[in-house]
């Protein structure tokens, strides 16, 4: 009876210490998303080369061995990967000489685990928007770029964008955070590798997200949880079309537009600065429990844990009727500079 208890238990420990192979790990599609105040992008092309891949391979402690026999990279290949994330401060050496991510790489089980915390506070969060609403809709209604554009048909902008995300993460950057995202290169910003199903029409873990595109003067943004239809935000002919166009519900944003959005975040700033202020030590417990504290920093840990949290507020507001929201839509905003 011994032998077959012993065996079980070999079996189990066995069965709780797998660890996928190259090909399972990367069976699924990864896709590379930043976070900046400046739309400051990495100078590396990380979906060539295997770039991104190495990524993920380094976060799931792959040998250098093992990353070259299934890609078929020489070592020459394989150092000229490593110096260019190297270069570009997305990997950091560990006291041992090992290659580490320096920044984010999100598969499903950790997604889903960041999920399981951020999914409630986000909720909680939401209540902070509603107990403001009636000023952030006083405020809206003095920016000119919206005289003719209804508040339910920018409440996913406002109330998702504005006071919780690109117009409110300079305050955070400030206020919480206490400092910029990571110089990289010649750039500032957060970057995470996240894990998402082959072919799936929402963004890695239904995330909201900004995308921006430069087109001469203007800065082009697309805000949602939906991939953008292709590569492009918008094209110069539709974008033609837009600033003739004086019934569009696209806003088009110049400088004074823009610092009254800035004024509009700050409407909730106080609230939103000390509800995570309450939860600091939450925040500080999860990360130093996780296996990002021996790979990137807490600042770029909680970039992106505030964006898991802000996506599920933004999901409450949108079960609850203040973000009018239909499942095929999404926001699109455009910048003069």
């Amino acid at each position: 009876m011994k032998k077959t208890i012993l065996f079980l238990s070999l079996i189990f420990i066995s069965a709780c210490s797998h660890k996928k192979d190259i090909s399972e790990t990367l069976q699924n599609n990864f896709e590379v998303r930043s976070i900046s105040n400046d739309f400051s992008a990495p100078a590396i092309n990380l979906n060539e080369n295997h770039l991104k891949e190495i990524l993920v391979l380094l976060h799931n402690k792959f040998s250098a061995a093992e990353i070259k026999e299934h890609f078929k990279l020489s070592d020459t290949s394989y150092n000229l990967c490593i110096n260019d994330l190297f270069g570009e401060g997305l990997i950091k050496t560990t006291a041992g000489g090992e290659f580490v991510p320096a920044c984010m790489v999100i598969n499903f089980e950790e997604g889903n685990k960041i999920k399981k915390t951020a999914d409630s506070l986000g909720r909680e969060m939401s209540l902070i928007a509603i107990d403001r609403l009636a000023k952030i809709k006083e405020a809206y209604q003095k920016i000119p770029a919206f005289k003719n554009i209804p508040f339910d048909a920018a409440s996913l902008f406002i109330l998702g964008n504005v006071i919780h995300n690109y117009w409110q993460m300079p305050n955070m950057a400030e206020k919480f955070i206490k400092a910029d995202p990571p110089h990289r290169g010649a750039n500032k910003y957060y970057l995470a590798v996240l894990e998402n199903k082959i072919e799936n029409e929402f963004e890695p873990f239904g995330l909201f997200l900004n995308r921006f595109q430069m087109i001469g003067n203007y800065t082009c943004g697309y805000y949602g949880n939906r991939h953008t239809e292709s590569d492009s935000v918008i094209t110069r002919g539709e974008l033609d079309g837009l600033l003739k166009d004086k019934y569009s519900t696209v806003p088009v944003l110049n400088a004074a537009d823009q610092k009254k959005l800035n004024d509009l975040a700050s409407i909730i700033l106080p609230d939103l600065i000390n509800y995570l202020e309450r939860n600091r030590t939450l925040f500080v417990k999860l990360y130093l429990n996780s296996i990002y504290k021996d790979q990137t920093t807490f600042r770029e840990w909680f970039a992106w844990f505030y964006q898991f949290i802000i996506t599920q507020t933004n999901k409450t507001l949108i079960e609850k009727g203040f973000i009018k929201y239909a499942p095929s839509q999404h926001t699109k905003f455009i910048l003069i500079k």
